[in-house]
């Protein structure tokens, strides 16, 4: 069984990585988009900036409001607030992982989809995996928008290295 706390760093690594992958964003490339209807990379932090708190927020409380409530004030944020907002996301996710109780991941939730499952596994399937996802999106946008010199560290630890000579990643 995973802890309240294992879950929460990989959330908040999530986090990390995105935040980082923000600064990677060439300029002109906020408004590229992969397709025409895929979202674009500023639509993708947009999402990124409430998507963690918002999930987790609906897998604790059993209920869209909270979600919503991230959804209205942080999905028309710009690029300048973006940092601000992933702060607030943090402290938020932060927070309400203090709260919960380790017993409190075995009680059952209900995901938007109607299936029953127990919060920790809630906390992987939508939290976790949306920002995954999502952070994913906005790595190909970021290479496809321009920045060709991201690659495989960036995306999945959040940090620039050199690239050795023989890597194609």
């Amino acid at each position: 069984m995973l802890s309240k706390d294992d879950i929460l760093d990989s959330i908040l690594l999530e986090c990390r990585i995105v935040n980082h992958l923000y600064g990677e964003i060439p300029e002109g490339g906020l408004a590229y988009r992969q397709s025409p209807s895929q979202r674009s990379n500023l639509e993708l932090l947009q999402y990124l900036s409430y998507c963690g708190i918002g999930g987790a927020a609906w897998v604790l409380d059993v209920t869209r409001d909270s979600y919503a409530e991230w959804s209205r004030k942080h999905g028309g944020i710009t690029w300048q607030e973006f940092p601000a907002a992933m702060e607030r996301q943090v402290q938020a996710l932060t927070e309400r992982f203090e709260a919960l109780q380790e017993a409190d991941l075995e009680r059952e939730t209900k995901l938007p989809m109607g299936s029953v499952v127990r919060v920790e596994q809630g906390l992987i399937e939508m939290p976790l995996k949306w920002m995954t996802a999502y952070r994913m999106q906005l790595f190909a946008g970021i290479k496809a928008s321009g920045n060709s010199e991201i690659w495989t560290p960036d995306c999945w630890a959040g940090v620039s290295m050199p690239r050795p000579a023989s890597s194609g990643a």
